[in-house]
């Protein structure tokens, strides 16, 4: 712990780091719209000596700050989009408001700790003479798996060696967990209005064929793999019920462990949605959103942060934050939650596991080798989207979860700067021992 000072710079500056995590949970701005958030991280960076670049990738809301100059190169990847309708305090019962929105997934964290750990690599460098560059992404928009992906599409990640980044959770682990690929594609249905009681025979409803579609879809779950997952949104589906609805959309996410699967549910439910425009006689059309790809998992960066995590000091928690834990616990339905914090580490193994979620840092991952690691932000069953994991997000909990991922974050990226053997073993790995992303979207 003391080999690079890492530790005691994030214990001397934790306060300014805790104090920009909880200025981000406060704005809780939604994808795309995160603007004071990026500003929060830019002038962090900015007062570190970081330069820094708004917009990079033709995202709007992102940033890309780099700090020394030349190989290697070593990036951090952060997130700060809230979600809508998680509104909450940081107290353990319910004072939300489901209009407004709120960190549920800990990207104030997120994005804090990823840019503190930036920092920290940074000093570590300059203090023991190395050279090479150190770059922090600031990527908006991962709740509708977008940022990562146009920035990609623009060139953004290229020119990293390696990319780290980390996500909050109620267990630990080192990154050997595949995010499923996921299609994001809405569909529209066109027919004619009409006065719903005198002209009823006169409408082609929209609505209608909306609501046949997502019943052929739930029969399709029947007659899928078990890692396919099918959730959908009604969006302008009428307003009134007096009016036949000229139009309907409906908005569907599509995830399973490998892309082809997603492709091929994806194909079945738009032959779903022309049978349900023969059915109303309504125009069904599709919009591809967004297709993004499966993680690949680099094992030996996995490694190299496991051993970083078990060097970290595991967060110590007050009698108040355990209270809280054991409090908030009890509003979680249908799990086993006991208010404990969860901090064992389990070891890489070189397999994976999966997660049926999905994240944009999986194209990255295609690209770059990049690490991905778990922190304990919650307790041990409190779900991850809900008003519990935002009250987890903006107190002590979340936050010394946070600063052991930056702490982590920052020695992974301090080994692959200082020793050039680790640093190839990663790329090694990320060239000879997966398949690329190119083939994957063919």
């Amino acid at each position: 712990m003391e080999q690079d000072g890492i530790d005691q710079w994030m214990e001397a500056n934790q306060n300014e780091i805790v104090s920009i995590a909880e200025r981000i949970f406060g704005l809780a701005e939604v994808a795309e719209e995160e603007t004071e958030s990026m500003k929060c991280l830019c002038q962090y960076l900015q007062a570190h000596g970081f330069a820094v670049e708004i917009g990079a990738g033709k995202m709007p809301t992102s940033l890309k700050a780099v700090w020394g100059r030349g190989k290697p190169c070593v990036g951090f990847l952060g997130e700060y989009d809230a979600l809508p309708g998680l509104f909450q305090n940081p107290v353990p019962e319910y004072s939300g408001n489901d209009k407004a929105p709120g960190h549920g997934c800990g990207h104030n964290l997120l994005g804090t700790g990823a840019a503190a750990a930036a920092v920290a690599l940074r000093y570590a460098m300059e203090a023991k003479g190395l050279k090479g560059q150190v770059v922090f992404y600031g990527c908006p928009a991962e709740e509708i798996l977008k940022g990562k992906m146009v920035m990609l599409e623009h060139g953004c990640f290229q020119e990293l060696d390696a990319a780290l980044s980390w996500h909050p959770s109620d267990l630990a682990n080192p990154g050997e967990i595949s995010y499923a690929a996921m299609d994001s594609i809405q569909f529209t249905f066109t027919g004619k209005s009409a006065h719903a009681a005198a002209r009823p025979e006169l409408g082609r409803s929209g609505r209608d064929a909306v609501e046949l579609m997502n019943i052929a879809a739930n029969y399709l779950r029947e007659h899928v793999t078990d890692d396919v997952r099918i959730h959908y949104a009604h969006i302008d589906c009428g307003e009134t019920p007096n009016i036949v609805p000229a139009k309907a959309k409906v908005w569907y996410y599509v995830r399973a462990k490998r892309q082809e699967t997603v492709a091929d549910t994806t194909n079945r439910l738009i032959d779903i949605a022309k049978g349900a425009g023969l059915m109303t006689g309504t125009v069904p059309d599709w919009s591809l959103l967004l297709r993004g790809t499966h993680t690949q998992v680099n094992h030996t960066l996995s490694r190299y942060i496991y051993k970083a995590m078990c060097t970290t000091a595991i967060p110590e928690y007050t009698e108040e934050e355990i209270a809280f834990a054991k409090r908030l616990s009890q509003s979680v339905t249908g799990e086993r939650a006991s208010g404990n914090m969860n901090w064992y580490l389990p070891a890489p193994t070189g397999t994976l596991s999966y997660n049926h979620g999905s994240t944009d840092i999986s194209d990255v991952s295609h690209v770059v080798p990049v690490g991905y690691l778990k922190s304990v932000c919650l307790p041990k069953g409190v779900p991850l989207h809900s008003w519990m994991a935002t009250a987890c997000f903006g107190m002590g909990i979340g936050q010394k979860g946070m600063l052991f991922a930056a702490k982590v974050l920052a020695k992974t990226g301090m080994r692959l700067m200082a020793d050039s053997q680790a640093l190839k073993a990663v790329q090694d790995e990320f060239r000879y021992g997966s398949d690329s992303l190119a083939r994957l979207r063919r």
